[in-house]
C-alpha cells in the first residue's frame, strides 16, 4: 500500500502539532498528508541505511508511515516547535529502524554471528578532522559487512544501546559492542584507504 496525497489542498498553516492533533481526534486526510511530506525523505534515508533494495526501502518507508498513523495516539507529544520536532523524527526513525531490522531478519541475509569477545577486538580511537559529505559517509558505511553496518547504524546513528541491540538482534550486547568496534576499525580503514591517499 502507499499513501497518494497530490490530491488534496495543502495549507500553508498546517503544523506538526496541528497535523498531529488532526490526525489522532479525526483521523484526518490532510494531516496524515503534510506529516507524510514532510517526513518522506528522512524515513527513506534512515531506511536506506539499512536496506539497499529501492523496492524494499520503498516498502519500509510505506510501512513505517502505516505503523506510525496507526499508533500516533501512542506517541508521547512533549514540547513544541523545534523540541517536538526532534522527538517526533526520533520516533519516526525508531520505527523505520524496527520495521528495516524485522525484514532484514525475515529475509535471513545477515551473515552468523561468530562467537567473538570483547577482548578479541582492541579498540580504535577515530579522529577524523575532515568534513565528509553525506554520501561520502553513506558509501563507507556501505563497505561494512552486513552485521557492522547494522550495529553502527543502531548504536551509533539511531541511539541505541547495546543491550537493546542485543534484544533487538538475539545476540549478547558483549557480541553487539565487538561487532561496533569492528565496525569503527573498518570505516576507519576505509576513511584512510579513499581519503587519506594522495594528501
Amino acid at each position: 500500500m502507499k499513501y497518494r496525497f497530490g490530491y488534496l489542498n495543502r495549507s500553508k498553516n498546517v503544523t506538526l502539532e496541528g497535523a498531529l492533533d488532526s490526525c489522532v481526534q479525526k483521523d484526518d486526510e490532510r494531516g496524515k498528508e503534510f506529516i507524510y511530506k514532510k517526513y518522506y525523505g528522512y524515513v527513506i534515508a534512515v531506511v536506506m541505511r539499512y536496506v539497499k533494495n529501492e523496492y524494499d526501502a520503498e516498502e519500509l518507508v510505506n510501512e513505517t508511515f502505516i505503523k506510525a498513523f496507526k499508533n500516533l495516539s501512542k506517541f508521547n507529544k512533549i514540547g513544541e516547535g523545534e523540541v517536538l520536532e526532534k522527538s517526533f523524527r526520533g520516533w519516526l526513525a525508531r520505527i523505520a529502524a524496527n520495521l528495516s531490522i524485522d525484514l532484514l531478519r525475515s529475509q535471513k541475509s545477515m551473515v552468523a554471528l561468530e562467537d567473538v569477545g570483547e577482548h578479541d577486538v582492541k579498540p580504535v580511537m577515530i579522529n577524523a578532522t575532515d568534513k565528509l559529505y553525506a554520501e561520502d559517509i553513506l558509501k563507507l558505511l556501505e563497505g561494512l559487512p552486513e552485521i557492522q553496518r547494522l550495529i553502527f547504524n543502531l548504536y551509533e546513528v539511531e541511539g541505541y544501546a547495546h543491550e537493546e541491540i542485543g534484544k533487538l538482534l538475539n545476540i549478547p550486547d558483549s557480541t553487539s559492542r565487538t561487532y561496533l568496534t569492528r565496525a569503527k576499525q573498518k570505516l576507519r580503514k576505509l576513511y584512510t584507504e579513499q581519503f587519506a591517499v594522495g594528501r
